[in-house]
């Protein structure tokens, strides 16, 4: 079977693009809670699922009005009110009037909420380390070089999805090579 190939006996959506299948199934588990929680679990992160997305939001854009908060966790302003309560009755997360708009509030980490973060960033380097432990140095930098072109990749055309005047259009890419590449020596 070839590396693009899908297996006939996956359960799921028929992809015919095995990268696709095996992105999404590392998205299915690495998005789920018991996943999430566990994860944060190892370094002391003990919150709900939500909430540690919220800190890991923080941590990485910064401060942000409750509003736009809720609306990267697609819940709605009484729960996002609640969830910054909880937060801050963990110490987490402080709020501070928006000097831009009198009527909202943003939302920011606090020192213990920073150190929540970084200890949610050590879990995922953790993570990753063992992941690839057994992969040769070669395969893990050729992996890391792949990725991070797919994910510049993956941002371009999420930017054309959601602003399709912002680029042009491409011709749809299939799975199949149209001649094979020889192996370098």
């Amino acid at each position: 079977m070839a590396v693009d190939e899908v297996p006939g006996t996956a359960p799921g959506l028929p992809y015919r693009s095995g990268q696709l299948a095996a992105l999404l199934e590392v998205f299915a588990l690495w998005s789920s809670g018991a996943f999430i929680r566990g994860l944060a679990g190892r370094v002391g992160v003990e919150l709900d699922t939500t909430a540690i997305v919220a800190i890991t939001l923080l941590a990485r854009d910064g401060e942000q009005r409750a509003s736009t908060l809720a609306s990267r966790l697609h819940v709605g302003a009484s729960a996002i009110s609640k969830l910054s309560a909880r937060l801050g009755a963990h110490g987490l997360v402080e709020k501070r009037d928006d000097p831009e708009d009198s009527r909202a509030t943003l939302l920011r980490l606090t020192e213990d909420g920073t150190a929540a973060a970084n200890a949610l960033v050590d879990a995922g380097d953790a993570m990753m380390a063992d992941l690839l432990q057994t992969w040769p140095d070669r395969d893990r930098d050729d992996f890391r070089r792949l990725l991070q072109r797919f994910r510049d990749e993956a941002v371009a055309y999420a930017a054309g999805v959601s602003d399709p005047a912002a680029t042009t259009a491409r011709p749809p890419q299939t799975d199949t090579p149209a001649s094979p590449e020889k192996e370098e020596k």
